[in-house]
């Protein structure tokens, strides 16, 4: 067990590193592929003759890439806020069993178990445990004894 202290900016770099990490260094290819095919489908529509196509299709997809990001970006920020607003003014601790995680964060807490935790991502003064592509949780690990993150890097690992 160790206590948690939750920090609007250190939680708020959490989830643009969750976000950033997630779009261009876990998985580059599932980001940049289709940024190719559209860069590819543009440029052969320029080499066509169809500039005015070409044009609207670069303005789209740059419209829909940029309100497609933000949107997520911006919903991960909102949710970090929301949990900041239900720990504030109270006393947060981590508890870590050999079956998983509970973290008490401002109300009753479920235990996360070990075997929905995909990977940990360190965040800054954070680490991320991922649950799934588009969802995480952030812990933040300024009090925690070198000990117990190791335990929970094996954890995870295993």
């Amino acid at each position: 067990m160790f206590p948690l202290r939750y920090d609007e900016a250190e939680m708020e770099a959490a989830a643009n590193a969750f976000v950033l990490r997630a779009l261009f260094k876990e998985n580059p290819a599932r980001t940049l592929a289709p940024l190719a095919l559209i860069g590819l489908s543009i440029a052969m529509l320029g080499l066509a003759g169809e500039t005015q196509i070409a044009a609207l299709l670069l303005v789209l997809a740059l419209f829909v890439l940029c309100v497609f990001v933000s949107a997520g970006w911006r919903m991960h920020r909102r949710e970090m806020r929301e949990k900041l607003a239900v720990a504030q003014g109270k006393f947060c601790f981590a508890r870590l069993y050999d079956e998983g995680i509970v973290i008490e964060a401002g109300g009753p807490a479920p235990m996360l178990e070990w075997k929905s935790v995909k990977a940990v991502w360190p965040a800054g003064k954070a680490l991320l445990l991922i649950l799934e592509s588009n969802r995480f949780v952030a812990l933040p690990i300024a009090r925690a004894p070198k000990e117990t993150l190791a335990f929970l890097q094996a954890r995870v690992a295993g």
